[in-house]
């Protein structure tokens, strides 16, 4: 195989409560990354469409970078051209960043005979993600990666675990277009809490990962409570608060904020139900002269893939 390319999809981290820790593929939005061999021995991003501002220096890129990160792993020296099309934007709260990485590590790995597979595909990719946010973090990368619902329970040893879900879960997804960058969001948290916000939270994820499994829509809801990041990056978010109670009052089983925001999104039973909820929260916005984009995804189950 001499030339690739590879989807990789946008996710949604966090989930609420699980801050780094469990995060879902979405459908359908995502980065495209084309990848061909050539004869330099090096790695050239030859051009980025859909994204101000990402560098195309091998060793800033994040695609690159997660890519040159598995070759020397594998003890390869092979030159590839890249060409990505940016397809989620950054700042989004959607894994941007996650998703360039994650296509990088996927096209590099296939053409060159797919030495890693599942988790260490993984590993590389929260190399690259690691340049975004100046920090190590896979809760992007791993759905992005394998696609469905994946709870990080150690980053260091990465160790990524799937879990199941309802099938009918479906995700409103409303991105008004500010821009929030995850280094910023991420000093507002500041660098503790206190004990009685970590029991709360700790039941929360217990609770969300409970629900999940047991596809039990009545304990996801009661579980999607954060006392830890969304009280302080809601207020980043234009309307949070009446998007968010539009979302609940109109049949949503819960709403936060996904990833570092600026983007909402509400966990739906069915199709029908969340097509209710997004014409409700299209009212909330339309009096503004703020751009907001609007979808409706389930869990993407398969990640990264091929497709041609």
């Amino acid at each position: 195989m001499k030339k690739i390319k590879v989807f990789a999809p946008a996710s949604i981290a966090n989930v609420s409560c699980g801050f780094d820790v469990l995060g879902f593929a979405i459908e359908d939005l995502g980065d495209t990354l084309e990848a061909e061999l050539n004869d330099t021995g090096k790695l050239i991003m030859e051009s980025i469409e859909g994204g101000n501002g990402i560098p195309l220096e091998a060793d800033k890129n994040i695609a690159t970078i997660a890519a040159q990160a598995l070759l020397d792993d594998a003890g390869v020296k092979q030159g590839i051209t890249f060409r990505l099309k940016k397809g989620v934007m950054a700042g989004s709260g959607l894994g941007s960043s996650a998703s360039s990485a994650a296509a990088g590590a996927v096209a590099a790995n296939e053409l060159v005979g797919r030495p890693f597979k599942g988790q260490e595909l993984v590993y590389y990719a929260g190399l690259g993600e690691k340049v975004a946010s100046n920090q190590l973090h896979h809760d992007n990368v791993a759905p992005a990666v394998l696609g469905g619902f994946t709870v990080v329970r150690s980053s260091d040893p990465l160790d990524v675990l799937s879990i199941p879900y309802p099938e009918d879960m479906h995700i409103v997804i409303v991105h008004p277009q500010v821009e929030v960058k995850t280094q910023q969001a991420k000093k507002m948290l500041g660098r503790t809490i206190s004990i009685s916000d970590a029991v709360i939270q700790w039941g929360n994820i217990a609770g969300l990962v409970t629900g999940m499994i047991q596809k039990d829509y009545d304990i996801i809801g009661r579980s999607m409570v954060d006392v830890l990041a969304e009280p302080k990056r809601s207020t980043l978010i234009p309307k949070y608060a009446e998007v968010k109670q539009t979302m609940l009052d109109s049949g949503a089983i819960g709403a936060n904020i996904a990833g570092s925001g600026p983007t909402i999104f509400g966990i739906c039973k069915g199709r029908d139900a969340a097509e209710r909820v997004l014409s409700e929260v299209r009212k909330v916005y339309e009096s503004d002269d703020l751009m907001v984009n609007y979808y409706i995804s389930k869990v993407n189950p398969e990640g990264t893939k091929v497709i041609s």
